[in-house]
């Protein structure tokens, strides 16, 4: 039965209280993806939902007070206007699926269940996306063991990526938590590195086969760079899990930024053709709920307005019902990846292109929002300038040349 979150404050956030993301190589977790990484008790696995700073969090927004610690983001979107990612969650239709069962009893408790839990297993991955780095990925991993760490100016990447000493330790309090707990979560999202080449997936699909929640979504993050016959066969398999309501749904969020050779530049070793072939074999498929998400940075907004068409295009397949959720985020690390950089007016005509071809719903007004934020900046030379740094940087590394993928970015920007 769908119970609606009791915590109404102006800065109430859905996700504070019902969300946990899991990052077992580095033994951290954080309440969202725009939150601080905090360490995870290696003696106390099963309390990292509720640790300190998160109860503060919470106590927090309880007071109609903004925390601090990765809160800000949204704060300054709502600030600018924009619809945040705290304020689209309240608007998704998911609010009734996710307060946690302790909030059913006491409407102010802090120390809940969470029920979505994410979990990173490792950053095993084979692709090398510009804005990502070596604790998400194996291929920058191997990278920098090739060339070293980079340091120019404010410009700086390569360094070692810190394990977790206690990893199979947690590993296994991971899979106990899941025992005693599952029955809870609501959804199950794992990301990587890339998923579908992580044996884990293979894990959490059996965990689930032989644990039946009939009211989970499994979400698999992933990046689509995936061999269509083996794809296919773990499309299968979830089918029948379905099928037998071992799980409620699955849902594939797609990774994609924009379009063309921009898209390939920006997702190093991305292979658009195959990730075509593999989405649109899901799009007759009604019973996966499809997303793509989005990392907004200033070198994919150009070729935004024909990934959208594409989106357009795609929802045409789909039930009326049964459209593609559209999800994104704005880069914020490394700084020189944030398109906030570029100021007001640099990305005026994709805008509003983009706008013109999306519907009008809630993903278009946070779309907006986010537009929005990077208007009300002041274009900053000098991060600008360091972007093409990190970029020549990385065509040394890899053989590519962003002059002439983004023969726009070349110039002297005043």
């Amino acid at each position: 039965m769908n119970k609606v979150f009791p915590i109404k404050t102006d800065t109430a956030c859905l996700l504070k209280w019902s969300w946990s993301t899991v990052f077992l190589k580095e033994g951290v977790t954080s309440s969202c993806h725009r939150c601080d990484q905090l360490p995870i008790d290696p003696d106390n696995f099963a309390g990292f939902h509720n640790l300190p700073r998160k109860l503060e969090a919470r106590r927090t927004m309880l007071r109609g007070q903004w925390p601090q610690g990765g809160c800000q983001y949204c704060q300054r979107i709502e600030s600018a206007g924009g619809t945040s990612d705290r304020m689209y969650q309240f608007n998704s239709g998911r609010e009734g699926e996710l307060p946690p069962p302790e909030l059913s009893t006491d409407p102010v408790a802090i120390e809940v269940t969470p029920t979505i839990l994410e979990v990173y297993f490792n950053n095993t991955c084979n692709m090398s996306c510009v804005y990502c780095n070596s604790w998400l990925s194996t291929k920058w991993e191997e990278e920098n063991k090739r060339f070293g760490a980079f340091h120019q100016g404010d410009v700086k990447f390569g360094y070692p990526v810190k394990n977790n000493p206690n990893y199979e330790r947690m590993l296994a309090d991971f899979w106990k938590y899941l025992e005693d707990r599952g029955r809870h979560i609501r959804y199950f999202q794992v990301l990587g590195g890339e998923p579908f080449f992580q044996p884990e997936l293979d894990t959490c699909i059996e965990f689930w086969d032989t644990h039946p929640n009939p009211d989970l979504t499994f979400n698999i993050v992933t990046n689509l760079k995936v061999n269509p016959k083996k794809f296919r066969k773990y499309i299968d398999r979830f089918e029948r899990m379905v099928a037998d309501q071992h799980i409620r749904k699955l849902q594939m969020s797609c990774s994609l930024d924009c379009w063309g050779k921009e898209q390939e530049y920006v997702r190093q070793g991305l292979d658009l053709t195959e990730w075509q072939e593999n989405f649109e074999y899901m799009l007759t498929k009604d019973w996966i709920q499809l997303s793509i998400n989005s990392t907004i940075t200033g070198l994919t907004i150009k070729t935004m307005p024909e990934f959208i068409e594409n989106l357009v295009r795609w929802n045409q397949v789909r039930p009326k019902d049964k459209t593609i959720q559209y999800s994104f985020m704005s880069a914020v690390q490394p700084v020189q990846m944030m398109p906030d950089i570029f100021g007001p007016g640099a990305f005026d005509q994709e805008f509003e292109q983009v706008l013109e071809l999306m519907p009008r719903d809630s993903s278009r007004e946070h779309l907006a929002g986010v537009f929005k934020q990077i208007n009300s900046k002041t274009r900053d030379v000098k991060r600008i300038n360091d972007l093409k740094v990190y970029l020549t940087e990385l065509d040394r590394r890899r053989n590519t040349n962003w002059k002439e993928t983004f023969p726009w970015l070349d110039q002297e920007w005043t």
